[in-house]
């Protein structure tokens, strides 16, 4: 997937390269992730929910492939941790790392609204503390499509020359972990999660 990014950010910037319009942010906002167990042999068919709120930044850097359709890609050069609560009997971690979004942006009218269509990735890591569980192996990464919608406006900021503010949700794929323990033999649960975001951003065209 990462190489599959790469080579679409490629052809993109090859394509707006010829246009004068382009644009470089930074982005900062709130987050919520939304995760559900789907499949657990080990509870039957019951299916459990969590989430967790956190800020974030990224920056992200975009440019004009016609006078309606900008093409970006953005980048959360950040990592977080989601820890089991304190509560379980186990002690697990998962961390989420460089999520990147490639997104197509197009207007809604002439009023500054904008719609926002993507695909995002993120590399994940899951680690255990629990004597009883080992963790033998998890997919490494999660991608699904994101849409979004914000609002443009001219900045009053020296140097900058846009503002905006803006809501995406993305929904990944299905993922799956399997471990073993001192009570089952090795297990394989999956799971599925949705990201929804607001932010404001600030810009400026080269």
């Amino acid at each position: 997937m990462k190489k599959i990014i790469s080579i679409l950010l490629a052809s993109s910037l090859l394509a707006f390269s010829a246009n004068a319009e382009g644009m470089i942010g930074v982005k900062l906002g709130v987050g919520t992730l939304d995760g559900e167990r789907t499949s657990d042999p080990s509870h039957g068919t019951a299916n459990a929910n969590g989430s967790v709120d956190h800020e974030y930044g990224a920056i992200f850097i975009e440019g004009a492939i016609n006078d309606k359709v900008s093409v970006g890609l953005e980048w959360v050069p950040l990592e977080g941790q989601i820890s089991t609560k304190d509560t379980t009997a186990s002690d697990t971690t998962a961390t989420v790392s460089d999520l990147k979004t490639l997104y197509a942006l197009f207007p809604l009218g002439d009023s500054g609204v904008y719609g926002k269509v993507g695909y995002a990735h993120v590399d994940l890591a899951v680690d255990s503390n629990y004597d009883h569980n080992t963790v033998n192996s998890h997919d490494d990464s999660a991608q699904g499509p994101m849409i979004g919608i914000g609002a443009q406006l001219d900045s009053p900021i020296p140097f900058i020359d846009v503002v905006r503010i803006e809501g995406n949700y993305t929904k990944f794929g299905e993922i799956s972990i399997t471990t073993t323990d001192t009570a089952h033999a090795a297990i394989t649960r999956t799971g599925e999660a949705e990201l929804m975001t607001i932010s404001v951003s600030l810009a400026r065209s080269f």
